[in-house]
């Protein structure tokens, strides 16, 4: 059989495994999402798969997104959110028997259910919804009165919706903004306050427990199903100025309100101990320079009182935590390099182990005691989507599904190949190049190198979301490097500090990093191109504005001018954190860190992809920059993506997610010498 390169229509082929979960008996479930090219959107399904299936059979119809799946604590029932019913559905709660039946919808909330989580008995459901102050008002009062609401017509249901929809209109025309953040991702923010409710499984009767002005991120009910534990956003400071959240207890029946504890950082996860004892939340241990902070886990002992900070020795990002069914072990992963480590902390014993380590990275997992089973969602160089089993009391690992196995055997793959040198100030970068399917040595081939965004992420040969534009880039003659520069996760608090160093020290690392690629032979130094995302895209402009040795450039969604982004953004203290200061404490540092700074330096040709509704980054930080250029006579465009946020590149509209790859190639294209 003769293999085909990977090609843009491929994208279309690509599933990606999102959520697991472990059955009795050794089967297994798993969401696939995939995209949807006839309807422009994204799909997901639940799958069910047994140890010794050879396919799995799909459980749900995926005609939407059916997401975000849970098992019930006796296992025979899985609940999860989906958009059934139209493209204007919001994700309502549906819950399916596991050996078989129809699923049944439970809630039929007018802005959609957001997260949800199981009572340990398996009797309630808290989920979280939307409601204004007014909204809160009417159903308190109903709730008071002991009424219940009259079943409508079709038609009074209909005209009340239009009702309802022309009052939103109202809303914003024109807009009163008293906050310093009133947009988030890709919408603008209404009067509605995020609350959690209960529901009553056997009555469907469901009651909204939290009350307030402020948003609620997370939830879970206690033992007995009396009490909710909740985190929300504290009550003094604006919307993200302040990165401190309030863990509280309150009674399900009276409503009174009992404060624990505080979370620091950009929000927390609750989670409880199958025997009602603890609490597990995710925090940081100081404001400031919050961004900088490693993600810790605690434990609190819910009678007690005791905490126990669990990931004291473990100097890297900590999240997902997990207890195990019995309460023996709460699991979690940490970034390691490339790499994710599940470990475990014995609770009893208070020790560390690390459980499951190997060449990928986990996007999901799931453990099952009772069956000394762990399912692992992962994804490696060869296979972005991949469910794995880890049997750890025999310590064998299998894998029992690959979702893109079938099509990828008929095509080849560009081969990945580590590289470690000597970057700025002594460090040690750990960086990637990829040839082409096809690479011959004795030829000369153009390079991209591509940027990662954060600045404090962490890029990986196991890179999901990078893998497949890795692929496609090399199958059009590019060699790609890339590499994690000094501000990267995965190596250490100290590795990744780089507060008002956003430029130099990393740039140099990636310079090195191409000059390390180039002096292999096969690299054409006359043809090199440059891009990158968000900090990728600042890093981008850092370098042409610095640097001429590229002969084009795609800068995405990047930050260009730090002192016209700190107001605009969601995320307005964040600047601060990596900076050092507000434009009026620093206004000369903060102009000399933006890369407009340097713009009349340029003469790269630059394409600059933006999205419109990009709240993290907006979109007049690439106008800016745009503009300049273009002053300056530069050949420059501006591509805006209407309706997408800044997540284009991974979650966008499928056929916007595959003009932006084309976009990107043809600019280089376009350039090459």
């Amino acid at each position: 059989m003769e293999l085909k390169d990977i090609s843009i229509e491929d994208l279309y082929l690509l599933r990606n495994i999102m959520k697991v979960q472990i059955l009795p008996g050794k089967r297994y479930l798993f969401e696939e999402q995939k995209l949807n090219i006839k309807e422009n959107k994204h799909n997901s399904a639940i799958f069910l798969q047994g140890d010794e299936d050879a396919k799995p059979k799909q459980f749900t119809s995926g005609s939407s997104q059916d997401q975000s799946m849970k098992l019930s604590p006796n296992k025979e029932s899985i609940a999860f959110l989906s958009k059934r019913g139209g493209k204007k559905e919001k994700s309502q709660l549906y819950i399916m028997p596991i050996n078989g039946g129809e699923s049944i919808k439970y809630t039929t909330m007018p802005n959609g259910v957001n997260s949800f989580n199981w009572s340990l008995d398996g009797k309630k459901i808290t989920f979280s919804h939307r409601v204004s102050i007014e909204e809160q008002n009417d159903e308190d009062k109903a709730h008071e009165e002991k009424e219940k609401p009259q079943e409508l017509s079709e038609v009074d249901q209909k005209v009340k919706k239009l009702k309802q929809e022309e009052a939103e209109k109202k809303k914003v025309d024109p807009r009163v903004v008293q906050k310093i953040v009133y947009r988030q991702e890709t919408s603008f923010m209404d009067d509605k306050i995020s609350h959690f409710y209960v529901l009553d499984l056997e009555t469907r009767e469901s009651r909204r427990i939290t009350d307030g002005e402020f948003n609620y991120i997370s939830a879970i009910l206690s033992k007995d199903g009396t009490k909710l534990y909740a985190a929300k956003q504290k009550e003094d400071g604006q919307l993200n100025d302040l990165y401190e959240f309030l863990i509280e207890e309150i009674s399900v029946e009276s409503k009174k309100v009992k404060k624990l504890k505080s979370a620091l950082g950009f929000g927390t996860s609750l989670s409880i101990s199958p025997n009602g004892l603890w609490l597990a939340y995710d925090t940081i241990l100081t404001t400031d320079e919050a961004s900088t902070q490693n993600a810790e886990i605690k434990l609190l002992n819910i009678e007690t009182g005791l905490e126990k900070l669990v990931t004291e020795s473990i100097d890297n990002h900590a999240f997902s935590a997990l207890f195990d069914s019995k309460t023996d072990y709460l699991y979690f992963v940490v970034d390691e390099w490339e790499r994710n480590i599940l470990y475990r902390y014995s609770i009893e014993r208070e020790t560390l182990e690390k459980v499951v380590l190997g060449d990928y990275q986990i996007l999901s997992y799931d453990v099952d005691a009772e069956q000394g089973l762990i399912l692992l969602n992962v994804s490696n160089v060869k296979e972005p989507s991949k469910l794995k089993v880890y049997d750890y009391v025999y310590k064998v690992t299998k894998t029992i599904w690959e979702s893109n196995k079938d099509w990828l055997k008929e095509r080849t793959q560009a081969t990945t190949e580590e590289i470690k040198y000597t970057g700025d100030k002594q460090k040690e970068i750990q960086g990637w190049i990829i040839k082409p399917s096809n690479f011959d040595s004795n030829k000369k081939y153009p390079l991209i190198l591509e940027i990662h965004g954060g600045p404090h992420a962490t890029w990986s040969p196991h890179e999901r979301t990078m893998w497949f534009e890795f692929q496609y880039f090399a199958a059009q003659g590019y060699v790609i490097f890339y590499c994690n520069p000094q501000g990267s996760s995965g190596r250490g608090y100290d590795f990744r500090y780089v507060v008002a160093n956003w430029g130099t020290e990393p740039a140099n690392d990636l310079l090195m990093g191409v000059d390390q690629t180039v002096a292999k032979g096969y690299v054409d130094e006359n043809n090199l191109f440059i891009t990158g995302g968000s900090y990728g895209g600042y890093m981008t402009t850092w370098i042409i504005g610095n640097d001429k040795r590229f002969k084009a450039a795609a800068p995405q969604r990047g930050v260009y001018n730090l002192v016209s982004f700190w107001s605009t953004t969601d995320i307005t203290q964040f600047t601060k954190d990596e900076t050092g200061a507000f434009p009026w404490e620093d206004l000369d540092e903060m102009w000399k860190l933006s890369p407009i700074a340097y713009v009349d330096k340029v003469q790269t040709p630059t394409r600059i992809i933006h999205s419109e509704n990009d709240f993290r980054v907006p979109i007049s930080q690439g106008e800016e920059y745009f503009a300049s250029l273009l002053k300056l006579g530069i050949k420059a465009e501006l591509i805006r993506y209407p309706e997408e946020g800044h997540e284009l590149s991974r979650s966008g509209k499928p056929k916007h997610m595959q003009d932006r790859l084309e976009k990107i190639i043809d600019w280089f294209n376009i350039h090459k010498k």
